[in-house]
């Protein structure tokens, strides 16, 4: 194995603008239980409207905005637009190109999307060729790129953006500009060094960040390198995450700051020589990383509030968890631990490992209805069959081919 004498270069080189951030000791493993009650102080049940043409059954992105609630479903390859009361307003079908990620401009108030043609599959190598040597192609046969405008004035209009070359590697729209997430070695380019991010305005890289070494044989030659993106509640900010890096950064603008540094036991963190290591094949890249199965990969579903932190986190053996952080008193509590009682109508303890959204009021999760209706006698009996009006209404309204049923949930300013 080679490189171990470059490490220290690339520790340095790797770090972004130094800045504040806040540690937050924690061990996986040990994460408490809580009550719902605890945690939440009020629930609010938003059944979405079903119909011939609403109705959607494979989830696989949904987006909160200041008044809307807005699904991509896999099977129909259709995006679904429904107001905070739950009835449909419109539905947006694409044709010949399969969706990609939900996200919402506030400055436009606008669903951003990429598409990709179904009818051409591109192996990354050949991606990366295609980028870097672009010619005279028009990559608007591989990739659309799309806003949905929400306004009903202007009927839900469609505006295509142009298609740059790297749009094959589907970058994430940040105001205008686009993220672009560099995560393998790539031969096709000269330089020694490149960045996983890059912060891209049309053709013009306006910015990098996390440096590595584009050298064979090191991770980014075995498997995905991944930068994890997550929104806030404004255009100008994200969070971003670099697979095996324990801090949580915060992107403003094209500012990269630490904001909190998450501090593991040793069973929970990848050695730090693990990106300038060579290693001879991918048995040898595996064997390495099995050795670290319990090494945290990466943080997801950021949602962060005054008091509390929710985030998703995923290991080397790809399992994966819901967190909450309580900030007052670093207690850390496992969501699938959650205990339910009255606070959320003893609604599944499931509904906690799906909160993945949020508003300036609300968390928001989700329940199919046929898991809902499973647990009818259970629910029921906690209230001697005489629940409050608004369950009592659901369980009167919904089938088992209705429509997921959103979950609304205020964070108790006073979470223990």
């Amino acid at each position: 194995m080679r490189y171990f004498l470059i490490a220290a270069w690339i520790t340095l080189l790797s770090k972004p603008v130094i800045a504040q951030d806040e540690s937050l000791y924690m061990v996986p493993e040990n994460a408490l239980g809580i009550k719902a009650s605890n945690l939440f102080s009020e629930i609010r049940l938003i059944p979405l409207e079903t119909n011939k043409t609403s109705y959607f059954n494979n989830m696989a992105d949904f987006v909160v905005t200041p008044d809307r609630l807005i699904f991509m479903d896999n099977e129909s390859n259709a995006i679904l637009i429904f107001n905070k009361e739950g009835k449909f307003l419109h539905k947006y079908k694409k044709k010949k190109y399969k969706l990609g990620q939900l996200q919402y401009s506030y400055a436009k108030n606008a669903v951003f999307f990429i598409s990709s043609n179904k009818n051409y599959t591109i192996p990354l190598p050949k991606a990366q060729q295609m980028m870097e040597h672009p010619g005279n192609r028009d990559f608007s046969k591989y990739k659309n790129i799309e806003l949905l405008y929400l306004d009903a004035d202007k009927n839900y209009r469609i505006e295509k953006l142009p298609v740059p070359p790297y749009a094959l590697s589907s970058p994430y729209y940040m105001n205008g500009r686009y993220l672009l997430r560099n995560t393998r070695y790539n031969k096709y380019v000269k330089d020694t060094v490149l960045h996983h991010l890059d912060i891209m305005s049309g053709n013009k890289k306006v910015g990098a960040y996390f440096p590595f070494l584009n050298v064979a044989k090191l991770p980014t030659d075995f498997e995905d390198v991944q930068i994890n993106i997550d929104r806030t509640l404004n255009d100008s900010t994200l969070y971003i995450q670099k697979n095996y890096d324990n801090t949580l950064y915060k992107l403003v603008n094209d500012s990269l700051m630490p904001a909190y540094k998450f501090v593991f036991p040793a069973a929970n963190t990848m050695p730090a020589t693990f990106y300038t290591t060579a290693f001879r094949n991918n048995i040898d890249f595996t064997s390495y990383k099995n050795k670290y199965s319990k090494a945290t990969r990466s943080f997801f579903n950021i949602i962060d509030l005054e008091t509390v932190l929710f985030f998703g986190m995923n290991d080397n053996a790809w399992g994966h968890k819901r967190y909450v952080f309580n900030k007052t008193s670093s207690s850390l509590y496992d969501l699938s631990k959650t205990t339910p009682d009255s606070s959320t109508y003893y609604l599944p303890t499931g509904i906690f490992s799906k909160i993945s959204n949020y508003d300036n009021d609300y968390v928001y999760t989700f329940i199919s209805p046929s898991d809902l209706l499973k647990e009818k006698a259970a629910i029921l009996s906690k209230y001697n069959n005489a629940p409050p009006p608004p369950l009592k209404q659901l369980f009167e309204s919904i089938g088992k081919f209705s429509n997921p049923i959103i979950i609304q949930l205020k964070v108790n300013p006073a979470a223990k």
